[in-house]
């Protein structure tokens, strides 16, 4: 790393900010950039998000059809397709300026990713094994909530939001507690993981369960506990351990 590297990448000028919020203000025009470039490609990329989840997005009461995952329906502002693509955008540009902070927060000399490359590994290994399972039975549970009246039957834009984006509510609470514990290794967090960082946390969840789950309060419990209780373990870690 040359000199003008370091100058760039440590700010001595914290304000009260850990090393990874630091990153956050100083390159925020660059991850905004990083944000909306990959939602706008994935949003482009994906002409029918049916054909990502298990059932091709039908409603759990609909009949097996031949063109199952293929919409032929005119797609406007309001089609549950678009809406589903959209949400698929921003999730996908939320992920990469994530992975993006994370990676820029290793330039300040006080991080050393190195040294928390064990934990990082768990947290990607526990988003893809909690996403892979829950998606086996991301459609039981969408039949098992129409049947108890909290999900509309005939909704496909609610069965793709279960199958989409339930599993991933499960991946990211899999991964939520080895994430905060490795950056907090690696030095990007405090070492308590203070007040302001659980309050993020607890913000980025619950927005994550509003925006993401169908509209009702049983989805939005079942998006919210798993990061919620592996907000939970992480915070007894380092409370506790």
């Amino acid at each position: 790393m040359d000199s003008a590297e370091t100058v760039d990448a440590f700010d001595p000028r914290r304000r009260g900010l850990s090393p990874l919020g630091a990153t956050a203000r100083r390159h925020a025009t660059r991850l905004v950039a990083i944000d909306l470039l990959t939602a706008v490609s994935v949003f482009a990329a994906v002409r029918d998000p049916g054909l990502l989840s298990p059932t091709g997005g039908l409603p759990p009461t609909a009949g097996v059809s031949p063109t199952a995952g293929v919409s032929t329906a005119v797609v406007g502002v309001g089609d549950p397709t678009f809406l589903v693509r959209l949400e698929l955008g921003v999730l996908a540009g939320t992920l990469a300026a994530g992975v993006s902070l994370v990676a820029l927060a290793g330039r300040d000399p006080a991080v050393d990713l190195r040294a928390a490359s064990g934990w990082l590994a768990v947290a990607a290994a526990g988003f893809l094994v909690g996403t892979v399972a829950a998606r086996q039975f991301a459609p039981a549970l969408a039949g098992l909530l129409v049947e108890w009246g909290r999900v509309a039957a005939a909704s496909r834009q609610s069965a793709l939001e279960l199958e989409l984006f339930f599993p991933v509510a499960v991946g990211g609470g899999a991964a939520v507690a080895p994430l905060l514990l490795g950056l907090r290794r690696a030095g990007a967090l405090s070492r308590r993981l203070t007040g302001a960082t659980r309050g993020l946390s607890l913000l980025c969840l619950v927005a994550f369960a509003a925006c993401f789950s169908p509209p009702d309060s049983t989805t939005f419990a079942l998006y919210a506990v798993p990061p919620a209780v592996g907000l939970g373990v992480a915070v007894a870690w380092v409370e506790f351990g």
